[in-house]
């Protein structure tokens, strides 16, 4: 694999912004680069607007992945960041966003930035329902799902110098949804069907459709009422709620310190497991509980904001709508009950 990395090209550490650089996070422009600093900055730009491009999107998409890229590496190709983030948009692989080898590349950065059918599983922007109306800041916001949704707007201004130096068409036209699983918004999206006995999803499970949407980021407020003594979102703490009527009030555990997996969801308040009573594999009855349980949560993701799903060895993101092997992200054993999620479903909010 070809990995370009221009940064820092000859700047130290404290010239070149991580994505949570010291100081105040989402203050103004940067002071505006100069030399070395902004050759690199307009060559990923280019790099950017190339992907675009070749995907058929408008100018204002590359506005926005530049304008995204500004705050969280400063437009260069990061290999350090905030916990697990690196590259240029400070994609965590511990999100699903691909190997640390992969979003160093620029070009498979854009592209999962962009979104769309392919691999990664986060959404990207052309999963977000009528991004090209929204404010250019809030359409980075949706995508990044960052603790700072201000800091993008106020990149705006630099992403134009660059994209001007780069002589990049911001004006260009295009297909707003280019790449996006059952075309563009409006376009009609299939009925999911359960996946056929033997095939890649396993039995029962349906694959659903892309419900990606625009969810602010929430802050911890709610005790959990799985009772862990933790605290969840609003958003996890409602979705807990939801599935304890609609499935008849299963066994799940939200809130845990997961000292092993920094990156895990669950520390954060933000996901739940919910069990079937032993591994699915040597008993039928948890097996039909767990697809029951996983197909409830992916036909009502749109409603409740779930981001992603784990179980029998798959993976369901609301990005593709679509359920995919799952690895194990490098730290779970895919082969084990625990592991595999073969004996509990996990899902990851918003």
């Amino acid at each position: 694999m070809f990995v370009v990395v221009l940064a820092p090209f000859g700047a130290t550490g404290d010239q070149v912004n991580a994505a949570c650089p010291p100081g105040a996070p989402g203050e103004g422009q940067e002071p505006e680069a100069k030399g070395p600093l902004r050759a690199s900055q307009i060559a990923y730009a280019r790099i950017i607007d190339q992907v675009a491009v070749q995907r058929g999107l408008p100018g204002q998409a590359t506005l926005i992945a530049l304008m995204t890229a500004l705050v969280e590496s400063n437009l260069q190709n990061l290999s350090y960041g905030d916990a697990d983030s690196v590259g240029l948009f400070q994609q965590r692989p511990g999100a699903g966003w691909g190997t640390p080898g992969d979003i160093m590349n620029p070009t498979y950065a854009a592209n999962a930035f962009f979104g769309g059918s392919d691999p990664p599983s986060p959404p990207g922007l052309v999963d977000i329902n009528g991004w090209p109306s929204m404010n250019l800041g809030d359409a980075a916001q949706a995508v990044q799902v960052s603790a700072f949704p201000d800091r993008y707007a106020l990149r705006e201004q630099q992403a134009r110098q660059i994209a001007a130096l780069a002589r990049i068409d911001l004006n260009r036209a295009g297909d707003p949804y280019a790449g996006r699983s059952g075309g563009d918004a409006d376009g009609a999206i299939s009925t999911p069907t359960p996946a056929q006995p033997g095939g890649d999803c396993g039995g029962g499970l349906t694959d659903g459709k892309p419900t990606a949407g625009n969810w602010p980021p929430e802050d911890q407020t709610v005790p959990d009422p799985t009772g862990t003594g933790g605290m969840l979102t609003p958003r996890t703490a409602a979705w807990v709620a939801a599935a304890r009527t609609a499935l008849q009030n299963p066994s799940m555990s939200c809130w845990d310190a997961h000292v092993w997996n920094p990156t895990s969801d669950h520390p954060k308040g933000r996901a739940c497991d919910v069990f079937v009573g032993g591994d699915g594999r040597k008993k039928a009855a948890a097996r039909a509980d767990g697809d029951r349980y996983a197909n409830w949560t992916v036909q009502t993701a749109g409603q409740t904001g779930v981001r992603y799903v784990i179980w029998y060895g798959k993976i369901w993101s609301a990005r593709t709508g679509q359920w995919r092997p799952y690895n194990g992200g490098g730290v779970y054993d895919p082969s084990s009950a625990s592991g595999g999620h073969f004996d509990h479903v996990h899902v990851s909010i918003y």
